[in-house]
């Protein structure tokens, strides 16, 4: 299991689980997955580097404001289709993405190493998903 960001106080590391993103059956990355409205809140906020993607639920947008770093941003809808694919420099304000109910904040190379396209049907899995074996 991957340690959360230093940057995240107490609180907020008790709500942010673990999971994967998967494609066909595949595992393409490890996530971390904010559970509260104040973990979605904070985000990715101050890290000097993203090494795991975060994955925020209720979502329709986000901003880069207090970003150390650039990311991109894949806002999923609810069937799992990948609707939108943006990248975003620091202290960025995009508009929402209406057709998404979640996205998903990783570095700006991951779409290019995952090989995900709009039109892709992702699946979040979490840890203690049934699915999942030990």
């Amino acid at each position: 299991m991957k340690k959360i960001p230093l940057h995240l106080s107490p609180s907020t590391r008790e709500a942010v689980s673990h999971g994967w993103l998967v494609r066909d059956n595949t595992v393409l990355a490890s996530i971390s997955c904010a559970q509260s409205r104040k973990a979605r809140r904070i985000g990715l906020r101050g890290a000097e580097h993203i090494s795991t993607p975060l994955f925020l639920q209720p979502c329709k947008w986000v901003h880069t404001f207090g970003m150390k770093v650039p990311l991109s941003v894949l806002y999923i809808n609810h069937g799992g289709e990948v609707v939108k694919i943006q990248e975003l420099k620091r202290n960025r304000l995009p508009l929402p993405v209406v057709k998404a109910c979640c996205v998903l904040e990783a570095d700006t190379d991951a779409p290019r190493r995952w090989n995900l396209q709009v039109g892709d049907i992702v699946e979040i899995r979490y840890a203690q998903d049934p699915r999942v074996t030990s």
